[in-house]
């Protein structure tokens, strides 16, 4: 009987200790996720298969019952049909945007770049875009995002959050999967839960939200759409889930890549959420579109991440900005020649982002600076540096 009692003991002290590890890596203390339930390893099962994997795993409590969650997962083993090369895999979640899915080509992508890539449906939808028993219940067609009149753990966001850190937490639980090489990257509102969970999600290595920020309540669309709450509700909305009340417990490198013109996340908000990271960075491409397809083919978002977690080249930056008499004075440095620094500036005043005409000037190398001349009655500008590869970096968005 003592030696019963014994290995009850010690496989309670296991499950302690399982769940203190990992408390040490998500810090959701104070957060709507406060308490073990996100800690888990999430129970799946295999719904599909061809050269990728169609899977079904379990997500937060929701409606009195385990929320199912759809996912694509695959690997290059499985692409090329041979498990065995599937070793010590650098791994990625990628996180969809407003309307989409879980994308069968977005996966494709990463696995062809040698990755173990999962990629989830946060609308409770699965390959189809047909309902999944259990699944998340979008109001009709429309996904609430905002809605926080419903019980905690009916909401959407929290529901969402929940998804992208136990996807994470599925996919380290691969023996496939290298356990420190994995990262997170996703599209418009995907950006906006890529922002929350690498804040709360000390696991990842690197993150790169696409057009999705923090202070939303400043930003385009999502501040029209935050208006129309009551004061109350937009008040808790943003004490709860906009990504500036987590970004700065972020821990992992953060490119926060953006459009001039985008319509839904202005640049103001982009360069206030990447000054709160402690290793956040800025891209911002001139009038690039909003999409999925447009955000996820930017090569800067596979070349970061190759950075952090399979030792490759990093982007090209800007190592000193100085203005003086109007001429801008860049000291660019990259790992491959750096091809040209640009200037964009607008100045345009009193237009919403998305109608600004934004202009651009090459600057000239001068010794091992870069040259060029502010035009007067600029109202914003930025500078990119671009290296021999055609990769961006930002030096940040200057007003």
């Amino acid at each position: 009987m003592g030696s019963i009692i014994k290995t009850i003991r010690l496989l309670a002290g296991m499950c302690l200790l399982a769940i203190s590890v990992s408390a040490q890596n998500i810090d959701v203390k104070g957060t709507p996720w406060e308490g073990d339930e996100i800690l888990k390893t999430p129970a799946y099962r295999v719904v599909a298969e061809d050269s990728i994997r169609s899977i079904q795993f379990e997500g937060l409590s929701y409606k009195g019952h385990t929320k199912q969650v759809f996912a694509f997962y695959a690997t290059p083993g499985m692409l090329k049909g041979d498990r065995s090369i599937d070793k010590q895999l650098p791994g990625v979640v990628l996180v969809h945007g407003g309307g989409g899915r879980a994308f069968r080509e977005w996966v494709l992508l990463w696995a062809r770049r040698g990755y173990a890539v999962i990629a989830i449906d946060t609308r409770g939808n699965g390959a189809n875009k047909e309902h999944i028993e259990n699944g998340f219940e979008e109001n009709g067609k429309d996904t609430p995002y905002f809605d926080v009149t419903l019980p905690l753990k009916e909401q959407w966001m929290y529901q969402a959050v929940g998804d992208v850190i136990l996807s994470h937490s599925l996919l380290l639980s691969f023996p496939e999967v290298d356990k420190k090489r994995t990262a997170l990257t996703g599209i418009s509102w995907g950006g906006v839960l890529t922002s929350v969970a690498t804040s709360l999600d000390h696991r990842f290595r690197a993150a790169v939200p696409v057009y999705g920020c923090g202070f939303l309540a400043e930003s385009g669309r999502m501040k029209q759409q935050l208006d129309k709450l009551s004061l109350l509700e937009r008040e808790t909305w943003i004490k709860q889930y906009d990504p500036s009340v987590y970004l700065s417990r972020a821990k992992c490198p953060v490119l926060f890549l953006n459009g001039t013109n985008d319509v839904h996340f202005y640049l103001p908000s982009m360069t206030q959420s990447a000054a709160l990271v402690s290793k956040g960075q800025v891209l911002i491409k001139y009038k690039l579109r909003h999409g999925h397809g447009h955000g996820w083919n930017n090569q800067e978002i596979g070349t970061f991440i190759d950075h952090y977690l399979c030792n490759g080249p990093a982007l090209p930056k800007i190592k000193s900005l100085r203005l003086q008499d109007n001429i801008l004075s860049v000291k660019a440095v990259s790992s491959s020649p750096v091809q040209k620094v640009v200037l964009y500036y607008t100045t345009d005043t009193n237009v919403e982002q998305e109608k600004c005409e934004w202009y651009f000037t090459e600057a000239v190398p001068s010794g091992k600076k870069w040259k060029v001349e502010l035009p007067q009655k600029v109202v914003r500008w930025f500078v990119n540096v671009t290296d021999s590869s055609g990769n961006q970096l930002s030096g940040g968005l200057q007003e």
